[in-house]
């Protein structure tokens, strides 16, 4: 952590969790705007929910694994999403016994105009932080989330990406990436 900017007024450094609340934050108004449109009644954690879904279906345990919701949290999420339209529960043609969440063409469009709406904030972010920098963070968060959890007690691959960026982003490169 060492390499980390620390604020110049003396402050601690924000936790993690602070951060990508405040930009969870700016998020919010946007999709609450979208519900309330064409989509009552969804939140981030249903848009969430649907992203978990590709285009062939997936098995409820798959997203409890994917989402890190418990299987009653899921369930609740699954059942209002379900109540508008936006899946449907199938039989699983390769196991009849098992079952699968298919996205219907209002959950598809629902996504959709969730990337649409959020693609403008985070353009004005690339505006304000420089496209260069934006991207790097956007394809560093990507890895961490296709990476999933470490184990427990794990520190590996915790420098991982020094050697190819040794040097820290400061408020001075900022402005011009």
């Amino acid at each position: 952590m060492s390499n980390l900017v620390k604020p110049s007024d003396g402050a601690p450094e924000p936790l993690l969790q602070t951060l990508l609340e405040s930009a969870l934050a700016q998020l919010r108004p946007i999709l609450y705007a979208l519900s309330d449109e064409a989509y009552p009644g969804l939140r981030s954690r249903h848009y969430r929910l649907l992203s978990f879904i590709p285009d062939s279906g997936v098995r409820v345990s798959a997203i409890a694994d994917r989402s890190g919701l418990t299987k009653q949290a899921l369930a609740q999420a699954l059942a209002l999403v379900r109540e508008r339209g936006c899946v449907e529960v199938v039989p699983d043609p390769g196991d009849r016994r098992a079952r699968l969440v298919v996205l219907t063409d209002r959950g598809r469009a629902a996504l959709l105009a969730v990337r649409e709406r959020t693609s403008q904030i985070e353009q004005q972010w690339a505006e304000r932080i420089g496209t260069g920098r934006y991207a790097v963070a956007r394809a560093v968060l990507t890895e961490i989330a296709e990476a999933g959890p470490a184990p427990s007690g794990s520190t590996a691959g915790a420098s991982s990406g020094d050697a190819s960026n040794p040097e820290p982003l400061t408020p001075k490169s900022r402005r011009n990436s």
